[in-house]
């Protein structure tokens, strides 16, 4: 069965997202959605000695734009501070030296718009981890449409015999359209791992960015986020 997972490029993706990638014998990045302000295109949760910290890049936003067409604002420098922060936040991590390739790959260049941030924080993160599915940008495959029937015709433009649809789209996926094109809609079933966080006064925290599990884990870090999975799929 050939599995296809699609997903909109993340800035600091959290571990859920790199998991269904991991599960997927393809990703396509869904280059072209739309921009959705308040989502998690452009921001995502660390943690430092004060908790949860939201750090976001900062946009030039105008009415209803895809990814590519939404530029991003360097009027203040949100990059050097998000550079400033997480070396703070990270400074006692155990593989705080991993920061540095983040930093290389990300924050040493100016990006002009949010898919072009996106697309290379999400491909550094999956070259961090050592995710070996490979990626394809839906605006290369030249697939119409929207909702659903996309994605069943992107499926579909790759040969793919099964969709990972993520947890959280059972609510508005419509699986009409992948029953009529033959393909199967399979469910992540995410079950977040756990790991020795720094700041322990605040407890461990879930569904920050995955860098967190990176920095904390180094070498380690895939076989924690595979963790979970493996030990459900034991246990069947």
């Amino acid at each position: 069965m050939y599995t296809v997972a699609i997903h909109q490029p993340h800035y600091l993706p959290y571990c859920g997202y790199l998991d269904k990638w991991d599960q997927a014998d393809l990703f396509i990045l869904l280059d072209d959605a739309q921009f959705t302000r308040g989502g998690w295109q452009n921001r995502n949760f660390i943690k430092t000695e004060q908790g949860c910290h939201l750090l976001t890049a900062p946009v030039r936003h105008e009415g209803f734009r895809p990814l590519s067409g939404t530029a991003l604002d360097y009027t203040r420098r949100w990059d050097r501070s998000h550079i400033r922060t997480l070396q703070q936040a990270y400074a006692q991590a155990p593989h705080r030296h991993l920061l540095s390739t983040h930093i290389e790959e990300v924050y040493c260049r100016t990006w002009s718009v949010l898919s072009e941030l996106a697309i290379g924080c999400t491909l550094s993160f999956g070259r961090q981890f050592r995710i070996e599915t490979p990626t394809v940008l839906a605006s290369s495959l030249n697939v119409p449409g929207s909702s659903s029937q996309r994605l069943a015709d992107l499926c579909r433009a790759v040969g793919a015999d099964a969709y990972l649809a993520g947890d959280g789209c059972r609510v508005y996926l419509d699986e009409q359209p992948f029953d009529k094109a033959g393909i199967e809609v399979l469910w992540q079933g995410f079950t977040h791992p756990r790991w020795r966080q720094l700041h322990g006064r605040h407890g461990f925290l879930s569904h920050l960015s995955a860098l967190d599990l990176l920095l904390n884990t180094g070498p380690d870090a895939l076989f924690a986020l595979r963790g979970p999975r493996l030990l459900a799929g034991a246990a069947q």
